[in-house]
């Protein structure tokens, strides 16, 4: 019988469940794209039964596509405006939907060809996150001519010239309809191109959200703002200690380094504070859902088609 106590650093039972969590979520991905075993990954229901984004944000299906889509561009010009183009709409393939190229200049005849989608019964913004409409009229016509409007070489002199990574997320956010969440998408992807001259990466700064905010606080009662980020570098912290011993406590066989994701872009094995973050929004939602709260989105295991990564 393992208990905490176990060469295991002294932690709370909520601060052990956030992170069995995190091993259960991962280890579906590692059953089904590593060792692409067929389904059912988990015999945890909630798994089972409603979809739950991975734990590390480089294998989100969307980031997926916008790696690949952007992985052979060397001009940081066109790398930033079409990361931002991206994550205003954060489809995968919606540059073949729309029929259109990387682009070093965004023209607002690409409009005609978002109405031509919706004119198709398509979605053109995923609902995975809410966006600023950007003032009266259609929102995708509000996005591309704020986005036209943009000095993307300005804005690069202005990155390049910040002196702590906060100072280079600051001024992400004043690219029009860009609010706290959407500006740490982008900066994030960001690091994962290289494109910071001060060599940044997703370790260096992630943007506490309300879902993350919402997971701490299940972890650890109302907290302040100040606190939260003192609680989110603790388990970031303290996750070498535990993750590689959480296998013992599920009976399973596979130690976290053994399924570690082997990639990542910082802190191999173990999750980047960005991967942290977006893991507690995660929680969050699976702990609501366990107790019949929370909205929820459905997942069928046996009717998902199993995609290579490698």
């Amino acid at each position: 019988m393992f208990s905490k106590s176990d060469k295991m650093i002294d932690m709370t039972d909520n601060e052990l469940e956030f992170f069995k969590f995190v091993y259960k979520r991962h280890l579906i991905w590692y059953k089904r794209f590593i060792l692409k075993e067929n389904p059912p990954w988990t015999d945890d229901i909630v798994l089972q039964t409603f979809k739950i984004i991975n734990v590390y944000r480089e294998l989100d299906r969307c980031t997926i596509y916008l790696l690949r889509k952007l992985k052979d561009i060397k001009d940081r010009r066109t790398l930033l405006l079409n990361i931002i183009f991206y994550r205003f709409f954060n489809l995968d393939n919606i540059y073949e939907d729309l029929g259109i190229d990387i682009f070093s200049d965004i023209n607002e005849d690409i409009i005609v060809k978002f109405d031509n989608l919706k004119s198709q019964g398509r979605v053109i913004f995923n609902n995975a996150y809410i966006i600023s409409s950007g003032g009266t009229g259609k929102k995708h016509v509000n996005v591309i001519k704020h986005l036209s409007s943009v000095d993307i070489d300005a804005l690069i002199n202005k990155i390049d010239g910040s002196k702590t990574p906060e100072e280079s997320f600051d001024y992400i956010k004043e690219i029009p309809m860009v609010g706290p969440f959407l500006a740490c998408e982008i900066w994030t992807d960001l690091t994962y191109f290289n494109f910071f001259k001060q060599n940044w990466d997703d370790n260096d700064f992630v943007n506490i959200g309300p879902g993350a905010k919402w997971g701490l606080e299940l972890l650890y009662g109302k907290i302040t703002n100040i606190e939260l980020k003192k609680k989110l570098y603790h388990l970031y912290s303290i996750q070498n200690e535990i993750l590689p011993q959480v296998h013992i406590m599920l009976n399973e066989k596979s130690p976290w380094n053994d399924i570690a994701y082997k990639t990542p872009y910082s802190n191999y094995p173990f999750l980047s504070i960005t991967n942290i973050e977006g893991s507690l929004c995660e929680f969050r939602k699976y702990s609501n859902i366990s107790r019949g709260k929370g909205r929820r989105k459905y997942f069928s295991q046996h009717n998902t088609i199993q995609k290579s990564l490698n």
